[in-house]
């Protein structure tokens, strides 16, 4: 064999190598800084679900009648808003004769049941409205609407939204 062109090949192999790497390596840091941000907001519908039954076991096992359930629930979405207060939350909670809208909002919006307007600022806000006995409820928040059955008993329903750089999630329950 010729020496001189083993030496040529090696220099080939290893240029080629660390082209590749180098290649390799660019691809992982552009694929890396363009993945989305992390939105967990689908992971918050069974945790409010596994919640507000923990709540509604309490207060059932401790005998709370109706203004006793909605002052727990009250406190209960105040210190879940304290928990999660980057997002947009709204709590729909309370009986056929009583219904209770509880949440928190990051910008200025109104937010009805039923036409009823419970409030257009944004922070914090609890209301209350009567839904005369309907079958059926309906949470607006601007132009989008949830409906919700009003089922005998107590009711409890939820909607979260969160807006990030590719849109405005949302999930209601």
């Amino acid at each position: 064999m010729i020496k001189g062109w083993n030496r040529k090949g090696q220099f080939y192999l290893i240029a080629a190598i660390i082209i590749a790497t180098v290649i390799i390596g660019l691809t992982a840091i552009l694929n890396y800084s363009r993945t989305e941000p992390n939105i967990k907001i689908y992971d918050l519908k069974e945790e409010i679900q596994t919640e507000s039954r923990n709540v509604f076991d309490y207060g059932l096992n401790a005998g709370y009648g109706d203004a006793q359930f909605n002052t727990l629930l009250i406190d209960f979405t105040k210190d879940y808003i304290d928990y999660q207060g980057d997002k947009n939350l709204y709590f729909v909670f309370g009986s056929r004769t009583n219904m209770t809208v509880s949440g928190y909002q990051k910008e200025d919006k109104v937010v009805s049941i039923n036409s009823m307007q419970v409030t257009n600022r944004a922070g914090e806000f609890t209301g209350s409205v009567n839904p005369g006995g309907a079958d059926e409820m309906t949470l607006n928040i601007d132009s989008l609407q949830y409906n919700f059955p009003v089922n005998k008993g107590r009711n409890f329903y939820f909607v979260v939204s969160q807006k990030s750089e590719g849109g405005e999630y949302i999930i209601s329950g």
